[in-house]
This record gives structure tokens, C-alpha cells and sequence, in this order.
């Protein structure tokens, strides 16, 4: 080979690795920027970790304080749950709390009239 081609040769290889340490660059910077991506998703993850770890905390003691405020209660134990009048009543409250309780539909309007307000206006 002469000297020629071998300076040609050299030169070639020479943008070879200008491309290759370009593309090298650009892989880090991209990486770099995904690093930094992770770690910022990281530390989010740690402080709602860390928030949950608190409010499992702060749930764990409301149940323990109202359990001991429950165990206080004089006569609580002998409540019989499973009475008709006790089944009645919580289903009247699960009622309540559902929404299931009466509708609009089930009021009727001459009910709510102005005779039976104290003030003599309408109820509604």
C-alpha cells in the first residue's frame, strides 16, 4: 500500500470516529437525561412511600383509639345484634347512608301544604 492510501485509509477512519464519538456523545446525553427522569420518578415514589408509611400510622392509631373508646362502653357487649328491633334499625341507617331511603317520588305535595306550617308559609 502505498503512503497515499494509506492516508486516505487513515482519514477514513478518522470520520469514522468523529461519527462514533458523536453518536457516543448524543446515547449519553439521552441516557443522562432518562437517569435523571428515573431518579426524579424515584424520589416521588419514596415520599408518597413515605406519606403512605404515615398515614398507615395515623390509621392505626384512630382504629386503636377508637377500639379502646368502644371497649369503654359500659353494656355494649350486651347488645344483641341480631334482634329483629336491632336488624331494623341498622338496616333504617344503612338506608340513610345509601341513599335508598325515601325519594322525591315517595313525598306527596299536599303534605308539605301551607295549613300544616307553623309559620303558615309553604315548606318548600
Amino acid at each position: 500500500m502505498s503512503t497515499l492510501d494509506n492516508l486516505r485509509l487513515l482519514e477514513e477512519r478518522i470520520k469514522k470516529a468523529k461519527v462514533l464519538i458523536a453518536t457516543l456523545r448524543r446515547e449519553k446525553f439521552e441516557l443522562q437525561q432518562k437517569l435523571e427522569l428515573v431518579e426524579t420518578h424515584n424520589k416521588e415514589l419514596e415520599e408518597y412511600s413515605q406519606s403512605f408509611r404515615t398515614s398507615s400510622r395515623l390509621l392505626e392509631a384512630s382504629i386503636a383509639n377508637a377500639l379502646e373508646t368502644l371497649s369503654s362502653i359500659d353494656g355494649l357487649d350486651a347488645v344483641d345484634l341480631y334482634s329483629s328491633l336491632a336488624q331494623e334499625e341498622l338496616a333504617a341507617v344503612e338506608d340513610f347512608t345509601t341513599g335508598a331511603g325515601i325519594s322525591l317520588d315517595d313525598i306527596d305535595l299536599q303534605d308539605l301544604s301551607t295549613e300544616d306550617s307553623p309559620l303558615g308559609e309553604p315548606l318548600f
